[in-house]
This record gives structure tokens, C-alpha cells and sequence, in this order.
């Protein structure tokens, strides 16, 4: 150790800048045993792999582990298609804009994540499910942690807000069908124009719109009256649109509502729900779409029901004379249930010992 503390210090062998980050540190440093090439038995990733059990593993299991696999299935895809140094070129380009094109409001890296079904297989391995539970999908870049509570049965949307009147109502159960007790229910939504209250350059002067906690009746119960939600794109001005532009993919979110769900003792659940009569649902952009999220809404003309429901008659029929109403079963499963499910998924994995 000492004589290569001494190595790093000698002008001789090294410059000014490794000298100084060397003071203190002693990187971690290995003599080339043995040359690698493609067709031998001894190729690149053979020795990044053998270079990481070396150096990394000791360290941090996990993310050798990770490293690991990582190298050898981009180096396996590499090989399989073939892959030229003007297609890396483009897909390392592709990759630093998306970087530099970030902002806090459109993540553009994320959103390339979400274009290949990353950020769904990841939440679908981190957040499993017994099947009878409802699916979830990400929360998407529009949730905010600033919602106003309310009771069941509240308007969460301005008097002034575009779009036709919507009611909805859904019941909260566990997965031997008992109402539970407790829950809360955060939803946003896009209005009928396709844009979320965060998104407008002034918002809305009375404070959050399409967005609230609704608290549900002990026999989980809850209800809303908004605006019924339309389909809208994704930023594709960026690297991700540049993406799906050479897959002959579009941008175009399917019509949906954004629920979180709480309960005591259940695990939380992210989701989204989507009208059957929305195009895009076979294509949707970010992949969040599920059959058993899909639900028919019913278009109520009656104006008692209306009435029933707490909306205005003169004001549902500025809007075109009714009233969609929409429902749904949430089924949350008990934290148990999801680690149990979680320990039964763990078994089938990898591990650091598995050899590929």
C-alpha cells in the first residue's frame, strides 16, 4: 500500500490533478494480467465482470450484482443486434439531451423511462400484488403533495373550470371484500382541456382545481363531482418525442383519474382509472393502461339525478344537458398480504450468487 501511495505521489508517473486527489485517497489499482478481444475466450465483458467482483463486490454486494448484469446483457444486446458505432453514437446523443433538456417540470429522462415500460416493470416488482387487489401504475409528474381534504360528496373542481360535469363514486374494500375503514382517497385529474391545475402559468386563485383528500364514510364510501377528463400528450418536444417519432409511436395519454389510497394497516395504492370510450388506450404512451382499470361510464340525462348527486341543473345543461357518471371498486391488500407476495416474487429472483 505504501509503495503505491508513493506511485501516485511521483511526477514522474502521474500529473497534478491525480497527485491531489490521491493525497488522502488511495484508489484501488490492478496490473493487466491478460489481453481481452471479441471472438477469443476472453472478451470485454468477461474482463469489466471479473474487474467489478474484484473491486466492487467487496464493497457492495448489491450493486455488483446490479453492475454485473447490467454489462452483461448490454454487452449480450450489443452483440445480438449487431450494433453499429453510428447507432451508439445516436443513442448516446439521444441520451445527453435528454439530460441537458431536463427541467424540474418535464424530466426528460424519466420520461424515456416511462416510453420503454421501465418505470412499470420497476413499480410492478416493487409494489406487488395478490391478484384480487386493484393494479397500480406510477403517479405520474402532476402529483403534488398539497391537497385540499374533503369530505365524500365534495365538488373538487372551480365553478369556471372547462369540461362536462363528471360523478363519481367508488367503494374501498380489502380482498375479502370488508369495507375499510379509514380511507383516503387523493386524486387529480387533467380538466377538460387536458391540463392539470400545476400546469397553467397563473394557477387557479382559489387554490387547487381537480385535486382533493377526499375522506370516505366509514363503510368506505366516497364520492365527487368534477369535470369529466380528457386525453392529452406527453412534452414531446424533447429527446423522448424525438423517440417515439422514429418508433411510430405517439405522445398521447389515454383519458384517466389519479387515485392514491390509504388506509391503516393496508399498503398504499397509486393508480389510475380510464373511460372505455378514450382513444389511445391500446397505445398509450407510458404504458399505465390495464383491462381491469377500463370501465364503462354512463351518461345520466335525469335530472333528479343530478339533483341527488348536488349539481346545479342550469349549469350541467351549459354544459351540454348531462351528467357522466363513473364507478369503481378499489381493493387494497393488507401489508402483509403484499409482503407475503413480495417474499414469493423474491424466491424466483437472481441472486448474488446466481452465474450467467
Amino acid at each position: 500500500m505504501a509503495d503505491s501511495a508513493s506511485r501516485f505521489q511521483d511526477p514522474t508517473l502521474v500529473g497534478t490533478r491525480i497527485r491531489a486527489q490521491t493525497a488522502n485517497t488511495i484508489p484501488a489499482d490492478l496490473p493487466l494480467e491478460r489481453d481481452f478481444g471479441e471472438g477469443t475466450d476472453y472478451t470485454i465483458t468477461d474482463h469489466v465482470r471479473e474487474l467489478h467482483a474484484k473491486l466492487t463486490a467487496p464493497q457492495s454486494p448489491r450493486l455488483a450484482l446490479v453492475m454485473d448484469r447490467l454489462v452483461y446483457h448490454l454487452h449480450a444486446f450489443a452483440r445480438e443486434v449487431g450494433l453499429t458505432h453510428a447507432e451508439w453514437a445516436a443513442a448516446v446523443e439521444l441520451i445527453g439531451r435528454a439530460g441537458k433538456e431536463s427541467t424540474a417540470g418535464k424530466d426528460e429522462v424519466v420520461l424515456m423511462s416511462d416510453c420503454l415500460g421501465l418505470s412499470v416493470l420497476v413499480d410492478e416488482m416493487e409494489h406487488p400484488r395478490p391478484k384480487a387487489a386493484t393494479e397500480g401504475c406510477e403517479e405520474g409528474p402532476f402529483y403534488t403533495k398539497s391537497f385540499p381534504e374533503v369530505p365524500s360528496g365534495s365538488c373538487i373542481s372551480h365553478p369556471d373550470t372547462v369540461g362536462q360535469p363528471l360523478f363519481f363514486e367508488a367503494t374501498v374494500k380489502n380482498t375479502k371484500g370488508e369495507p375499510i375503514q379509514g380511507a383516503k382517497a387523493e386524486v387529480w385529474q387533467s380538466d377538460g382541456e387536458g391540463t392539470y391545475d400545476v400546469m397553467y402559468d397563473t394557477p387557479p386563485e382559489s387554490g387547487a382545481d381537480d385535486r382533493a383528500r377526499i375522506i370516505a364514510e366509514p363503510n368506505g364510501y366516497f364520492s365527487y363531482r368534477g369535470v369529466l377528463p380528457v386525453a392529452y400528450p406527453i412534452p414531446d418536444d424533447g429527446p423522448c418525442g424525438t423517440m417515439l417519432r422514429a418508433l411510430g409511436r405517439h405522445p398521447h395519454r389515454a383519458s384517466h383519474l389519479h387515485f392514491r389510497l390509504t388506509a391503516p394497516g393496508y399498503d398504499s395504492l397509486t393508480t389510475a382509472l380510464y373511460p372505455s370510450h378514450s382513444p389511445f388506450l391500446g397505445t398509450d404512451p407510458v404504458f399505465a393502461t390495464r383491462l381491469s382499470l377500463i370501465g364503462d361510464l354512463e351518461q345520466a340525462e335525469d335530472v333528479g339525478k343530478w339533483k341527488e348527486w348536488g349539481f346545479d341543473e342550469a349549469d350541467v345543461r351549459k354544459r351540454g344537458g348531462k351528467v357522466w357518471a363513473w364507478r369503481f371498486a378499489f381493493v387494497l391488500a393488507s401489508k402483509e398480504e403484499v409482503e407475503l407476495e413480495r417474499q414469493n416474487r423474491k424466491a424466483d429472483r437472481i441472486t448474488p450468487n446466481t452465474k450467467l
